[in-house]
Parts: C-alpha cells; structure tokens; sequence
C-alpha cells in the first residue's frame, strides 16, 4: 500500500503542474465570466447616463417644432450631429396616434414600443437594444412646446464601449495566456521537491521491502509528506527491533532445541550402553525429564503465541476468586521453588472477586511466579499477595531478589525479549503472551523493580454486578 502511493513520483509531478496551471486557467475563465458581462454592462449605463445628461442639457422641447411645419433630414441631421448622435427623431401626439414628423435618417424604425411607452406613461424611458450596427443606446424623451406634446427619440451606437470590452478581453485573453505559461512554470517548481521527496521515499519502502533497515528516514518538513516520513521511520524502527528480536529468537530456539535434544541423545546413549548403576539412570532419568519438560515448555510458548496472533485464542469471563487461584498456583509452583530453597507463600486477607478465565489466570500466575523462582537467588521468598479494589481485584507477585534495571523492565513484555543472563533460561515469550491474556480478560498486566524487589500486577475488572463500579485503569 505504501509503496504503491510512493510509487512513480513524475505522473505526481505532472500532475501537480497541470493542476496549479489549470487552476490559474479556470481562475480567469471565472474572472472572465464574472467581470466582461459587468464591465460592459456599466460602461453601457454609463455611456446612457451621459447621453441623457447631454440631451436633457440641449432641451429636447425645442426639437417639437410647431404643428405643421416642415422639417428637412438635413436640418435633423445637423441636430443628432450637434447632440454627437446617429438618430434623432420627433413624433407628435395627435389623441391615440404618434405622428412621425421629422427624422434625421430614412431607415425604418426600431423602436416604436419604446416610443409608444413613452407617449402613454408621460416619462423619459431608456434602453440598450442589439441593431444592424451593434449594441445601440436607446433614449425617448416626452416633451411639449407650444401646446403640442410629443415624443423625441434618440439612438447612440455604443461601438466605443463595445471597443473597450474587446480590448479588455484581448488583454485578459493575453494575460491568460502568460498565467497559464507561468503557472506551468511555478507548479513544476514547486513540485520538485516534493517529487523528490516522495521519491526518497519511495527509496526507503523499497529497501524495507528487501529487508534493509539500516538507513534511518529523516524529512523534518511539518506537512503531510514529513508526517509520512515519520510514520515509515517509525515503521522502520519497529521493523528493525522485531527483525533482530526475530533473529535473536531463532537463535536462542535453535539452541534450545539442540541443547536438549542432544543431552537426550547423549544420555539415551549411556542408557543403551548399559554398565549404569541404578543410582546413575536415576539420576540421568531426572536430568532427561528436565530436558523434556525444556522442550514442551519452549513448544507451548510458541503455539500459544501462533494462537494468539491467528484469533483463535478464547478467554472466558466468568467470576473468579483470585485468592483461591493464587493458592492453587503457589502450591503447584513450589516444588520447582523447593529445588532452588525459595519458598512461595500467599497473602490473601480478604475475598478478592474478579471477572476472567480460571484457567488464563493460572497460567500467567505460573508464567510469573516461575520467572521470579527462575531468575532470583536460591533461598527467595516469591509471595503471591490479592488484593479486593472498587473496580475488581488485582493479584502482585513479588521477590526479594536483586530487581530489574530499568532498560530491560521497558522490555520485559516484548516478544522474544530476553535480558543479560537469561539466555539459557527462557524463550523470551512468557511474559508477552501473559500481558495478552491479561488484555484478552479486560484487564491489564504491569510490572515495576528496584533495589527491594520485583513486583508483577495482574489487575482484572469485576464481576458483571448491577450497580458496580466500573473498571478504571489504576493502579
């Protein structure tokens, strides 16, 4: 998965560079869109306010001349010329009709719903129409002279707005073009370094993939690309400790199946030979045993594990009483304590009820209880000590011996581990697979050392009881 988003950083490249082009390309198209229809539209009324402004300043009543007289196309030529106007005409209101008396052009006219408007309404009225020559200002104008009312009409090509649009739009077009160019520009640019970046990267999932996990991942950028970095750094790391961890493991179990398996073959030897007396094949018989029981407990530990991590490993959770757990377990125990002088006793001053598999508590009591007889001085007190919380109930397995340095105790739970001098004495799985059984039961398994001692918590909830307190995580 992780390679696969690493993979072929110049399509990202390509990618991010198209991207920020077409996004400075759509940014103008929207600009384009947006601002050449407002332009236009503003210089238009613009361009009809000041039209108005100028008409209204040459007094359009004067243009109603009295009823009757004639008026030349030249005479109204002169007039729009004076008013910088390409049309100008005049009607006279007769009741219901509109006399067309004078025009400054001989085209017919269209704008006749504007003059009627007018004519009906007694107000100025103005528009902007689409004609042969373009877009057209509009105006009418209701006037009266000399008792007569009527109409003068005025029409203004608007070719001077018209130009200043499309030389806004050539520019914009231009610019456009210059934007896109070093937009393409500036997303290769930017891109780079990330491309690089992702292509380190890529590098580095590569050589943990072929099992390399001696080149650290460093990238301190604060974005999304150093967050990946770190994750596949930590990833490394953990990668790295698991696969010495795994190393070491093979080792260790290689040597402790040879070690035994050979001292089998070695006495099975001396036992085939004959010539032993009975005091010899006893004690060989003894050490034998030891050895079988090496083997079954390093093939235990290994198909818990495998059951762990395949789901396939169920815990009930039934009300128990670790008191009588503790004692059950201090009993079996002691026989292996006695061999070395240590003594496991109970301290168990009141009920102490909790909710879990009898079984999985026993077998992380013996898991503890055998690491404390195994690896503190002959003559240790082990004391297996319950105690009744809010929240349920908590067995500690304490030892007199010399402690746990704080390095190895940061490590005691993981897998495969195993501290100076335990080499020979453990497969490094029991204290991992009890931390998991602890959690399968809800609960949780801790451990602290010191000069006095080692001690090992078991904390597991109570019983489902109506109105319990909960479970919390404390100590």
């Amino acid at each position: 998965m992780i390679r696969a988003a690493l993979q072929r950083p110049g399509r990202l490249r390509m990618r991010l560079t198209v991207v920020a082009a077409a996004s400075a390309l759509f940014a103008l198209i929207v600009l384009a869109v947006l601002v050449l229809p407002s332009l236009q539209h503003n210089l238009e009324q613009s361009r009809v306010s000041a039209l108005r402004t100028n008409v209204l300043a040459s007094h359009p009543n004067s243009y109603l001349l009295p009823f009757g007289q004639e008026i030349s196309i030249g005479d109204m030529r002169d007039l729009a010329g004076t008013l910088g106007v390409a049309r100008l005409s005049v009607f006279k209101i007769n009741g219901l009709e509109l006399l067309h008396v004078a025009d400054s052009s001989t085209e017919s006219l269209n704008d006749a719903g504007l003059v009627r408007e007018t004519a009906d309404l007694h107000r100025d009225a103005a528009a902007v129409v689409n004609l042969s020559g373009g877009r057209t200002a509009v105006l009418t104008f209701y006037v009266s002279n000399q008792g007569q009312d009527g109409v003068v009409l005025v029409e203004a090509p608007l070719r001077d707005v018209q130009q200043q649009v499309a030389a806004v739009e050539r520019r914009l077009v231009f610019g456009g073009i210059l934007a896109f160019a070093a937009a393409l520009v500036a997303g290769a640019l930017a891109a780079e370094p990330l491309a690089r970046r992702l292509a380190r990267l890529r590098a580095a999932a590569d050589h943990i993939a072929h099992g390399s996990f001696g080149d650290p991942i460093v990238d301190r950028s604060r974005d999304e690309i150093g967050d990946l970095a770190r994750s596949l750094e930590e990833m490394r790391t953990r990668l790295e400790a698991l696969e010495r961890s795994r190393a070491a493991f093979i080792a260790n179990a290689s040597h402790e199946l040879r070690t035994p398996l050979t001292a089998l073959g070695g006495y099975l030897e001396l036992l085939t030979e004959g010539g032993l007396s009975e005091d010899e094949r006893s004690e060989f018989l003894g050490i034998m045993g030891e050895q079988v029981e090496r083997l079954t407990r390093l093939a235990t530990d290994l198909l818990d594990l495998s059951r762990l991590d395949a789901g396939g490993f169920t815990v009930a959770h039934d009300e128990i009483e670790l008191g009588e757990l503790a004692t059950d377990c201090a009993r079996e125990m002691q026989v292996l304590a006695s061999r070395r002088g240590s003594v496991v006793r109970v301290e168990a001053p009141a009920l102490a009820l909790a909710r879990g598999d009898e079984g999985r508590v026993l077998q992380v009591l013996r898991v503890l209880v055998d690491n404390a007889v195994r690896y503190t001085p002959e003559g240790s007190t082990i004391t297996l000590r319950t105690e009744a919380k809010p929240w349920g109930a908590s067995v500690i397995v304490s030892d007199d011996g010399p402690g746990i340095p704080p390095e190895v105790l940061e490590r005691v739970f993981e897998r495969f581990f195993r501290g100076p001098g335990a080499a020979a004495r453990g497969s490094g799985l029991g204290l991992a697979i009890a931390r998991e059984l602890a959690e399968r039961m809800d609960g949780r398994l801790l451990a602290s050392s010191g000069p006095g001692g080692t001690q090992f918590t078991l904390e597991l909830p109570g019983p489902l009881v109506e109105g319990a307190p909960a479970y919390t995580e404390s100590s």
